[in-house]
């Protein structure tokens, strides 16, 4: 029997940068059941004249770069963020979680305030850190955040199904559409992905009347971008379309506005992503009001989009359909198939691996509204574990019953996940240990002084205290072991249900769907991670 692939494991790691005055910003990270760390962004390296012009170089001149150059540039934004406690929770995260724990990863969530717009048009996707771009390798997921309450609450991007997909091109660009649209609907097909392609004469409206006609999760344009100045000389985003048939000669082109299409957009509450190989359509400026950024990508996370991938900058058309064709075949098959971030993640590697002296590796931006990155559950046809007589789903725990805790220590713990829980009860036994060895080296003392006295009884009401937290640590841990297994039990029976239901279809020659596939794959998965923790609790407390 083949096993299913591993569910990755992903930190959060969130990293904050906000103004605080002057050519003065003031840098946090935070990551699960960690403190706030707390650091200052070191301007002078992202204000000096050597990576100004280094920075010029890249978005002005791009024929002109080599790997090099990014390596620079990565390292010097690298080294200008992490400072300080930032630094050292993040090495601490990553030699600790990620190089110990197989199929543990970073997710790094970059949020910039929206006072220090000079930041935000930084290529923060080039972070670079020993031998390596952060954004590349699937270790530390590189990703941007806009927190502001305007943008609206943090959605879901997993929907029910597997997603629909409009892909969008229009006529006259003069790029090379071709190649993109083959390796997107080949990825699609293969995963049996529905999609529809609108190209030729395309305009807004017909957008809108197909999105309209058709339960869409994923928009992918192939066109143009700008990011110009409108008529108030505010530096706005654009996506070009195409007018209608009767549009008078010379206005054959329709340059829709970013607020248009955010106009439209916000009426498709199951739009989940949004993909856009266009040139600068990730770029950003400040309002000028100071209530925010201008752009595309703003627009559409006001839209309620969860997630957006955007070009920060031109972008080859050879490096564009790299991009595409991983992006589609990561996101569609293999073992992280279903994380939007993890497949550009991919993407942007494939891209640096086949042109490494090109920008376009960090040109993709992926600004991710949602609790996580996973917009569709992947089928495993082949990799369902079957129950047998020989090949049991999973041994039965032992889930003897257990007295329930009061409800004042169910409430307290209602909110802490099961595996954080497990986690701190080390930690809790090592701050015992460690206050028990100070109590007995104090009370050795012969002649203590009223300070040791006093620290002594500090530190013997601190262990009582300890003391009482574990045992009630403990009991929670036995009560969500037997709650477990009753849910176990449950998931069992469910799935001998749909286990007979398919072995009837298979009997009797007939179609069984993809539903009941995945139903019993998913049921087979929830024993297998409930049976999985149950044991970890147990050897926890053993």
């Amino acid at each position: 029997m083949t096993e299913s692939p591993p569910s990755p494991h992903i930190i959060d790691f969130d990293i904050r940068i906000f103004k605080t005055g002057k050519n003065a910003y003031r840098v946090t990270a935070q990551a699960p059941d960690s403190g706030l760390a707390d650091s200052k962004l070191d301007v002078q390296a992202l204000k000096s004249e050597d990576f100004e012009q280094k920075l010029r170089q890249i978005r002005e001149e791009p024929f002109t770069t080599n790997e090099a150059l990014f390596r620079e540039v990565g390292s010097t934004l690298f080294h200008a963020l992490f400072q300080g406690q930032v630094h050292d929770l993040f090495q601490a995260f990553y030699v600790q979680q990620v190089q110990v724990k197989e199929e543990t990863y970073l997710r790094l969530r970059l949020n910039i305030d929206e006072a220090a717009i000079e930041l935000a048009t930084l290529p923060w996707e080039l972070l670079h850190r020993e031998d390596m771009f952060l954004a590349t390798q699937i270790n530390t997921i590189v990703t941007r955040q806009l927190l502001n309450l305007k943008y609206g609450a943090i959605k879901p991007l997993k929907g029910k199904d597997k997603p629909r997909v409009l892909l969008v091109i229009p006529e006259g660009s003069g790029l090379n559409t071709t190649r993109e649209e083959k390796a997107i609907t080949r990825a699609l097909r293969k995963a049996r992905i529905p999609y529809r392609i609108l190209k030729g004469k395309v305009p807004l409206q017909l957008v809108d009347d197909t999105l309209a006609e058709g339960d869409y999760a994923v928009l992918h344009f192939i066109g143009h971008g700008v990011f110009d100045a409108d008529e108030s000389g505010a530096l706005r985003g654009r996506l070009r379309f195409n007018a209608w048939d009767d549009a008078p000669a010379g206005e054959e082109e329709d340059w829709v506005t970013e607020t248009d299409l955010q106009t439209m957009l916000g009426n498709y509450k199951n739009m989940k992503l949004v993909v856009l190989n266009a040139c600068d359509t990730a770029e950003l400026s400040e309002r000028p009001d100071a209530s925010g950024f201008w752009g595309v990508i703003p627009a559409l996370l006001r839209a309620g989009i969860p997630a957006v991938i955007a070009m920060q900058y031109a972008i080859r058309d050879d490096v564009a359909v790299q991009f595409a064709e991983t992006f589609y075949k990561r996101l569609t098959t293999g073992n992280w198939a279903g994380h939007v971030d993890i497949a550009v993640t991919l993407a942007r590697n494939a891209c640096f691996l086949a042109f490494p002296d090109d920008r376009g590796f960090a040109t993709p931006a992926l600004y991710l509204r949602s609790r996580d990155g996973v917009i569709f559950e992947a089928e495993h046809p082949t990799q369902q574990p079957r129950a047998t007589a020989s090949a049991p789903a999973a041994a039965r725990p032992d889930c003897r019953k257990v007295p329930r805790p009061p409800d004042r220590l169910l409430y307290r713990y209602r909110n802490k996940d099961t595996d954080t829980l497990v986690a701190s009860a080390p930690v809790l036994r090592g701050r015992l240990h460690r206050l028990t060895w100070q109590i007995d080296a104090l009370k050795s003392r012969p002649h203590p002084t009223d300070n040791e006295q006093w620290q002594l009884q500090s530190y013997r009401k601190t262990a009582g205290a300890l003391e009482r937290e574990i045992d009630e640590l403990q009991d929670v841990l036995y009560w969500r072991v037997y709650e477990s297994c009753q849910i176990i039990d449950r998931l069992k029976k469910q799935l001998a249900a749909r286990e007979q239901e398919r072995d009837a279809l298979e009997k009797a020659d007939a179609y069984v769907s993809y539903e009941l596939k995945n139903e019993i794959f998913t049921l087979n998965e929830r024993i297998l991670h409930l049976t999985d923790l149950i044991k970890t609790i147990q050897a926890t407390l053993a």
